[in-house]
This record gives structure tokens, sequence and C-alpha cells, in this order.
């Protein structure tokens, strides 16, 4: 099996790999290299003997306490599960996709969800389509391409995949998120978490000058301790500090210690609340942050107060 790029540039493996036989080889080889889980290697070649190739697969019936997870690129589980557990119907199950890595076991790479429901029901033996001697790289890779699952990935999800896969601009997004102790997570209640991702990705493909006005961004925030607060990396909060960083030019050692000065002493929900009074014309939550925080670059201690005292605003 080799990795071929597709039209987007992602990696992802040869889908015409093997026959039956050219599996079992490739099989008695890795276990000629290996002294360690002989009893698995022993059974899981057993089970690819006794497989049928049909086209480019091979199908097997494998015993579901022999099937793995890799946590690492695969997404939680959800309770979802005891839906599938309760309606499951054989002739609407696809097979799950497994591969036989060099340690001697098999993983699951499309199917979590229904191997945890077969383990529920008490499923002794599963339907599969078997691989052999993928890579953890090339499982993920094809796990965040794939989308015949029950339940297909939803953008975090495929981020963890291409993270572990190598691809480069999710690879890029955690780095930069690492170096300022934030997790990139759809969870945006709970602080340190990264929940907008689709902006970030878009932010990264437009090059590196964009990158650093989002790095900028989150050293900002890291300066001003928001990663303590909740919803503190949601699109709104990142989005408006991006627009009023990209326009800056030279200004934006300034910008930013001005903004600092005036985050540490507010929160997110409070910081929304004040946006909110002083341009309530204004729908896009993202757009009132960064007509108010301008306000706060321009001089405006606190624009809020001066709306009640009768004085006049300027919109930016």
């Amino acid at each position: 099996m080799k990795l071929l790029n597709d039209n987007t540039g992602r990696k992802k493996t040869e889908a015409c790999g093997m026959t039956k036989d050219q599996m079992i080889e490739a099989m008695r080889k890795i276990n000629a290299k290996y002294n360690d889980n002989l009893e698995e290697r022993k059974n899981a070649l057993k089970i690819l003997m006794g497989g049928i190739p049909v086209g480019n697969k091979v199908f097997v019936i494998v015993p579901v306490e022999d099937l793995h997870i890799d946590d690492s690129y695969q997404r939680p589980v959800h309770n979802h599960v005891k839906t599938i557990a309760q309606e499951w119907d054989d002739m609407k199950c696809d097979p799950l996709k497994i591969n036989y890595r060099k340690d001697g076991k098999l993983y699951v790479w499309d199917g979590q969800h229904r191997l945890v429901a077969l383990k529920m029901m008490g499923v002794d033996y599963v339907l599969c389509v078997i691989t052999v001697g993928l890579t953890q790289e090339q499982e993920a890779a094809l796990f965040g391409c794939q989308g015949n699952g029950i339940k297909k990935p939803d953008p975090y999800d495929i981020f963890k995949a291409n993270v572990c896969s190598g691809e480069a601009i999710d690879t890029a997004i955690k780095d930069m998120c690492d170096k300022y102790d934030l997790i990139v997570n759809r969870n945006n209640k709970k602080a340190g978490n990264l929940s907008c991702l689709t902006l970030a990705r878009d932010i990264f493909k437009r090059g590196e000058k964009d990158r650093e006005y989002f790095e900028w961004v989150l050293e900002l925030l890291h300066k001003a301790r928001w990663n303590e607060f909740p919803q503190s990396h949601c699109h709104r909060v990142i989005n408006s500090l991006y627009e009023i960083r990209k326009a800056s030019d030279e200004e934006n050692e300034f910008i930013q210690r001005k903004l600092i000065a005036y985050l540490k002493k507010t929160n997110p929900d409070e910081l929304l609340i004040k946006a909110t009074i002083a341009y309530p014309q204004f729908k896009d939550e993202s757009k009132k942050l960064k007509l108010f925080l301008l306000d706060i670059v321009n001089g405006d201690d606190d624009p809020v107060t001066k709306i009640f005292n009768g004085k006049d605003r300027a919109i930016a």
C-alpha cells in the first residue's frame, strides 16, 4: 500500500492494493520479523486465509474481541451507540474496515461506533473488509476522508485524524494552539478551548501573513489571561480581533497592549453585553465586538458609560 495525493492535496491510501494472496504473503513477512503477540498473529493469519475476495476487497469474519480501536485519531464514542444497538439491522450494516498492523493486532479505522454497539449486543463475530500493513498515519488519512460510516466525522473529528496523519494546515493550527495552551475542541463552554476550527482553517489557508495575524490574536488573549474563561476563543472573539489586527498596519503592538489592558478587566460574557448595548443595530456578534473594541483602541475607556451619560458616539 502506498500514499497518493488526491485533488485536495491530502494524502490518501491507494484503494487497489493487494490481492488475498499478496495480503497473506505480506502478513507472513510481518510476522516473521516479530516474536511478540504470537497467538494474535497466528489467529489473524487464519482469519485472512479464510477470507473471501470480492473485486478489490477481501471480506473476513472476525471475533469482536479481537478488534482494537486507536484513540489517537478516532472520535470519542457518543451516546447514539445505544440507538445503533437498539435499531441494529444486519441488512443495513456495512462491513467494518480493519487493518492488520505490525504489532500483530487488527485495528478498526471505520466503524468504531458499530463495534461498540456490537459489544453492547453481545455479538461474537462481525463481517469486515481487511487490509494488511497500513501504518497509523495511513489509517488516520483514510479515516479523515471516509464518509461511509454510521456517523460521518465532523470537522473536529477530521482535525484529530489530520493531525495524526501529518496534514499541514491542521498540524500547524495544533502547534500554534499548543504554544498558547489551547485545545482545539467544539465545546466553547470550557475554558482553554479553541472552538472556531472552520475560521482557523480559512485563515491559515490565506497565507503566512494571515497566520501571523492569527497568532497575534492568540498571544493577545493569552496575555490577557482569557484562557481562563469559557467562550474566550470562539468565532466572534477570534474573528473580531483578527479583523482589527488585519487593518492595524504598523500600530499593531500599541493596539495589542491597549486591548490586553482592557480585556484583563472584563470577560467574554461582559464584553458581548457591552458591545450589544453600544451597537444594537448589528446582529453580527463579531462585528459588534470589533466596533466596540475599536472604540477602546481609539481612546474610549468605557464607551457604554458614555452612551448612558448621553454623549455622542462615533461609529468606526
